[in-house]
């Protein structure tokens, strides 16, 4: 029996009605899947916006959620004509300014690591019609542009520095001049951040719009990496940056505090001389108050922190929260702040990861959402009918349902439809929400709901895409348990060839990635991926995702037991799944091979 890459020559597939090939899976949009490009809600709670394609380009079109209907047109390609006259700028993203009277036209992004880009952006004004670049078009493009809470201003950073711009003039004004590439970043968090903490704005407006809270993270002690990077280009190039292996120098990092009156600056006390820590959340609880999350370099201690943001550099530090663990704390976006002071998030304390509430001064804690399963993301809070909205795998670890719950923890509700995986974007107020679904053998549905879950419209039902899949004679993906030495029952999925005949043996492809809480084996359409296994299938070949020890949706000891030895226990759960499914019948365990990508290689 193998456990490397063991490609086999399979027997011709002689029942599908076509074949797949890697050129259509890959190279085309042959499979492309329904979806909503840009959905927005509006701050009336009662209209969404979306991108759509028009004559001109793109355009931002306004729809209500009440009907699903088209109502009207925010912006179309011909408003992106820039001044001066020309070709209109090709919009790739938007985002409204809090009055809404503006937009932020993003064009000709260029990826910088996972999640980050560098863009143009242009202020387009709804009620004059002009459009006008954010910055200087000759420097440098810009990072993390964001329009200021009451659309009187704007900020972005550019070459490591953070600005700020006065819209009524469009006069910049740079906030910090200490930024250097590889030294000093202002505004945007460094490599490490971004991919381990998964965030790209490093700087908060106060909800007034006169402050900003921004990071600064020296990475002058961090030592660089070298790789060569292939581009469409005879030679490859080289690419430098800071990169922190295990044990070596992390940026240090600080909180400052910026007011736009005074272009004052004030450092934010961190409450300990250590330097070695993260601060990986933070933002206003109100137009005065300042919070932050700071952790250790184990990540096995949270400690939130409030100051008062008008003089934080004299103010004194109040803890409203404290975590610790034996193994590490997950750093999320679940924090949200009530109308009295108390502050929910998550926490895994009672075995699975659940929503508390907790006091003002965090000395009282209440769980909401008790029982043996695992909330996944805290949607949003709706003070005046006082529940909070969140996705769980409450049913089945496989899958992803929405809920809801009042704060005093009852009133439980399933809002969205039964079975696979639903994702749900709600509109401000939290009185409709518009939820993708899909399932592992069907693409699935965009529909919008009210608040209540009652379903009001199908918006997109992916019937072009089924129609393409039914020339293929896809093969059912199957959900399977695997019991290993170690662990009774993992979850898994098994694709089988066409024509699949339980007498024959056949060779297996496994797959998977096991990153820590990641799941491969999901109730939820595959996409490209699931195509190319289809191939496989079709092809001879038994396809098979295990999901082992240190993946989600099952509780904190099935996901921690990693904790300090990554890769010991997910290989052996993989070696585990390809003995047992050498013992079936219908599996010729000397031709088992297995692939993994990132973590899971």
């Amino acid at each position: 029996m193998y456990f490397a890459m063991a490609w086999a020559v399979a027997a011709p597939c002689l029942h599908a009605q076509k074949t797949l090939t890697n050129e259509a899976i890959w190279y085309s949009n042959t499979f492309s899947s329904d979806r909503l490009q840009g959905l927005m809600s509006m701050r009336d709670g009662q209209h969404y916006t979306m991108l759509d394609a028009d004559g001109d380009g793109i355009a931002v079109n306004m729809y209500e959620y009440k009907t699903g209907k088209r109502t009207g047109t925010v912006l179309q390609g011909s408003d992106l004509v820039p001044a001066g006259g020309g070709t209109p700028l090709e919009m790739e993203d938007y985002e409204f300014s809090g009055d809404e009277r503006k937009l932020m036209v993003r064009t000709d992004m260029e990826p910088l690591y996972r999640h980050s880009y560098f863009a143009y952006n242009y202020v387009y004004d709804r009620a004059g019609k002009w459009l006008k670049p954010l910055a200087d078009t000759a420097k440098s493009k810009q990072r993390v542009a964001t329009f200021s809470p009451d659309g009187t201003h704007a900020a972005f950073m550019r070459d490591n520095n953070l600005y700020t711009v006065d819209l009524a003039t469009m006069q910049e004004t740079a906030v910090t001049k200490d930024g250097e590439w590889n030294k000093v970043i202002n505004g945007a968090p460094d490599w490490v951040y971004e991919e381990e903490f998964e965030f790209t704005q490093a700087y908060a407006w106060s909800p007034d719009g006169k402050k900003l809270l921004y990071l600064r993270s020296d990475e002058s002690a961090v030592k660089e990496f070298d790789f060569t990077v292939y581009h469409d280009q005879l030679y490859p190039g080289q690419y430098q940056f800071k990169y922190p292996k295990a044990g070596e120098a992390n940026s240090t990092v600080s909180l400052h505090v910026y007011d736009l009156a005074s272009a004052s600056t004030s450092a934010v006390p961190l409450g300990t001389a250590e330097t070695d820590i993260y601060l990986p959340r933070f933002g206003f609880t109100g137009n005065s108050t300042v919070w932050f999350m700071r952790m250790n370099r184990l990540q096995n201690e949270k400690l939130i922190y409030t100051c008062d943001a008008s003089a934080p550099a004299t103010t004194t530090l109040k803890l409203i929260y404290k975590e610790t663990s034996p193994t590490y704390i997950e750093v999320t976006d679940d924090l949200h702040f009530l109308q009295d002071g108390s502050f929910i998030l998550t926490n895994e304390q009672d075995g699975w990861n659940h929503i508390v509430w907790n006091s003002a001064d965090g000395k009282v804690q209440k769980v909401l959402t008790p029982g043996n399963y695992d909330v996944l993301n805290v949607i949003g809070v709706d003070a005046q009918a006082k529940r909070v909205f969140f996705s769980a795998s409450k049913l089945d670890p496989t899958q992803q349902e929405i809920w809801s719950s009042g704060l005093n923890g009852k009133g439980l509700k399933q809002l969205s439809p039964a079975g696979g995986v639903n994702d749900a974007d709600f509109s401000t107020g939290f009185k409709y929400f518009i939820n993708t679904r899909s399932t592992a053998n069907d693409p699935g549905a965009i529909t919008l709901h009210d608040g209540s879950g009652k379903m009001l419209k199908v918006l997109k039902d992916n019937t072009k895409l089924r129609t393409v899949l039914k020339d293929y004679g896809l093969q059912p993906k199957e959900f399977i348990t695997v019991a290993t030495n170690d662990w009774e029952g993992l979850n898994g999925w098994m694709i089988k060839p066409p024509g699949f005949d339980p007498n024959r043996t056949y060779p297996v492809f496994m797959t998977q990635y096991s990153g820590p809480n990641s799941n491969s084996v999901l109730d939820s359409w595959g996409g490209r991926d699931f195509l190319w296994h289809q191939l496989l299938a079709q092809r001879g070949y038994i396809v098979v995702c295990v999901d082992g020890r240190g993946t989600g949706h099952r509780g904190r000891k099935f996901r921690h037991i990693t904790y300090g030895q990554l890769g010991k226990y997910e290989t052996e759960d993989q070696i585990g799944a390809a003995r047992w499914l050498a013992h079936q019948p219908y599996v010729d365990g000397a031709r088992i091979g297995i692939q993994g990508w990132s973590y899971g290689g």
